[in-house]
């Protein structure tokens, strides 16, 4: 009998860069500053001098209505006409109707050419499973953890909303320093073409999901070179892209 019930916390985030909003999100309000970092680098707004990111001025402020997260930095941001959209928890290509436009636009990355190891990719996810403390509590989180390029895991990320997991953890790895153009991108779920865009904007080669993958992810991993292992098995999978 369960005599209380714990509900994944799902709010508005708004993420100001300078005087530019740059996205209002709906997500978990944990990790705000690796969220911050993650969503620029991985929404292309920033692909240089990440170190002068992590070193200007940080805030958060509580309102009755929403979180606002703030970086005060001397770096332009690229295509701030991206900006000041709604994210929803479920959204991928939100105020965008030219999705072949959106995969030619991403950048093509430098392949792992390293086999599949199916006992360590399991093992990867049995570790992250017992990170998610979130989900434990409330069964209504995802996770995305990344490797580094031993496949160690590094850090596990939740939150309400796919795409916000996914900032966050690489959010992490670079507030961090970590390299992750040999890691590897675990998904507790699906993966669509955006989260395909996001790694290959920040040069992760691979993805990796217990869940499965839609057609446009896979065209999107074909595209920028992104190896795609989605259904994941204990010895098999289905893998888009290079073996």
């Amino acid at each position: 009998m369960i005599e209380t019930d714990e509900l994944a916390c799902e709010t508005l985030i708004v993420l100001k860069y300078n005087d530019t909003v740059i996205a209002n999100l709906l997500g978990t309000p944990a990790d705000i500053h690796e969220l911050m970092i993650g969503h620029l680098a991985c929404e292309g707004y920033l692909n240089t001098n990440m170190e002068l990111i992590m070193e200007s001025m940080f805030e958060v402020e509580l309102s009755s209505k929403s979180f606002l997260a703030k970086i005060s930095s001397e770096q332009k941001i690229i295509n701030p006409e991206n900006s000041n959209r709604l994210v929803t928890s479920s959204c991928g290509a939100c105020n965008n109707d030219d999705l072949e436009q959106l995969i030619s636009d991403l950048p093509i990355i430098e392949k792992d050419m390293r086999a599949v190891d199916f006992d360590s990719l399991n093992r990867l996810f049995s570790s992250m499973r017992e990170s998610q403390k979130g989900f434990q509590a409330t069964g209504g989180m995802h996770a995305a953890g990344i490797t580094d390029s031993d496949n160690n895991l590094l850090y596990v990320m939740e939150d309400i909303g796919r795409h916000n997991a996914v900032d966050k953890v690489i959010g992490k790895a670079l507030k961090e320093n970590i390299d992750i153009s040999k890691s590897q991108l675990l998904l507790s779920g699906r993966c669509g073409w955006d989260i395909v865009a996001k790694a290959s904007r920040c040069g992760v080669p691979n993805i990796v999901s217990i869940g499965a993958c839609s057609s446009l992810a896979a065209k999107a991993a074909r595209y920028t070179g992104v190896r795609l292992i989605s259904f994941l098995k204990p010895d098999n999978a289905v893998i888009i892209g290079h073996n």
